[in-house]
């Protein structure tokens, strides 16, 4: 832990020591542990973190040549079982396929087979999209690795209102210091909404291009598997867009790069509701039953439903697979793929058994054991020269 200096060098104040025996590999864990101070001064608190211990081999890129060709292959079958079998591994996996997908320049390609793959599985357009899967975690990691520039065009200014105004934009009665505030703050929630969705709406051209083309092939997915659902094109985009970019990006700007510090709490509540609204109106559906306090924004919805619609076909209007062009730095992916070799031999007996009905598989279970011996051969000859040395 730093104490952030203006003018000078940060200076530290305390750490955390994990002990790695302690620790399973490839297990994620959360817990608190306790800060020690620099110093000896009372008590420092503790602080509370999510890691993952990954101890392994990482081998020379060219050793993973065979399985980058098998996860880049346009089948993208060696994906695709990998997304259906490694549930516990999936951020990892999620992490380690983008990288190595937008280091060719293809992670549309990849979007795209992901989530057509998903469509093509589900039953209800009700539960679409909605659980945590590989398709949904890559998603999330890519919108938030591009999207700050739409993201701040589109809500950047309305969450910096609320930060500087004292005008509270709550409605429950029950959390209002004084209960005749309620018509004020229904006025301020309404003006600000009309303000956010006006200057989102003005903003789909800042969206990146790969987003707005799998945006389209989502439409058109959605479409041809439930031709008589007038709405699931809108609700398909509007459950990326809105529900998993924009509703969280305003409850935590600043996990998007959106400020430097949490907002307080007076205006975290407020960016609770305008979400709140936001997520209606992106679901199409008006305010009822138990939340009667948030009927008085339902004549916003009604106003903005076409409107949405509107702006989700706008939005998705990208019907040319585009190409790529910016300048990324040149990365090496071998860590990537050691982890994904990591995760393949972890799901080996399952990988296996699926190669029996599904050929091609067949390939990824041979690459994943010829790797593995690769491995310990690497791993016999370190441990040799270590005994040389000693």
């Amino acid at each position: 832990v730093y104490n952030a200096g203006k003018r000078s060098k940060d200076s530290e104040v305390a750490d955390v020591t994990i002990e790695l025996s302690t620790l399973q590999n490839g297990e994620e864990c959360e817990d608190w542990h306790p800060l020690t101070g620099i110093t000896p001064v009372g008590e420092w608190g503790a602080v509370r973190l999510r890691y993952r211990y990954f101890p392994d081999l990482m081998m020379g890129s060219s050793e993973y040549n065979s399985l980058r060709d098998l996860l880049l292959d346009p089948g993208m079958e060696a994906v695709l079982a990998l997304s259906d079998l490694s549930h516990k591994d999936r951020v990892p996996l999620a992490q380690a396929l983008l990288r190595i997908f937008r280091g060719e320049r293809r992670e549309h390609d990849l979007l795209q087979k992901l989530t057509e793959h998903e469509i093509e599985r589900e039953a209800e357009t009700s539960t679409l999209f909605r659980a945590a899967t590989l398709t949904t975690t890559i998603m999330d990691h890519y919108m938030k690795a591009t999207c700050t520039e739409f993201l701040q065009c589109a809500v950047s200014e309305t969450i910096h209102k609320i930060l500087e105004s004292k005008q509270s934009c709550e409605l429950n009665q029950t959390k209002m210091d004084n209960p005749t505030d309620a018509c004020a703050n229904a006025e301020f929630l309404l003006q600000v909404l009309d303000e956010i969705i006006q200057s989102v709406f003005a903003s789909a051209a800042d969206c990146p291009m790969p987003l707005r083309y799998i945006c389209s092939r989502l439409q058109r997915k959605v479409a041809e598997k439930w031709p008589n659902d007038r709405m699931v094109k809108a609700r398909v985009v509007s459950g990326f867009i809105f529900l998993r970019l924009i509703c969280p990006a305003i409850l935590s700007p600043r996990q998007f790069g959106l400020m430097q510090e949490p907002p307080p709490q007076s205006a975290s509540r407020s960016l609770v509701m305008i979400a709140k609204c936001l997520q209606n109106l992106a679901n199409l559906i008006e305010f009822g039953g138990k939340e009667q306090n948030m009927e008085v924004v339902n004549p916003f919805i009604l106003k903005n439903k076409e409107r949405m619609i509107l702006f989700l076909d706008s939005l998705s209007g990208i019907q040319e697979r585009p190409e790529i062009c910016e300048i990324r730095a040149k990365t090496d992916p071998s860590r990537d793929l050691a982890q994904l070799h990591h995760i393949c031999v972890a799901h080996l007996p399952h990988l296996a058994a699926r190669a029996k009905t599904q050929p091609t598989l067949k390939k990824l279970v041979t690459v994943t054991e010829m790797l593995q011996k690769h491995k310990e051969r690497y791993q016999e000859m370190m441990q040799n020269a270590a005994n040389h040395v000693t």
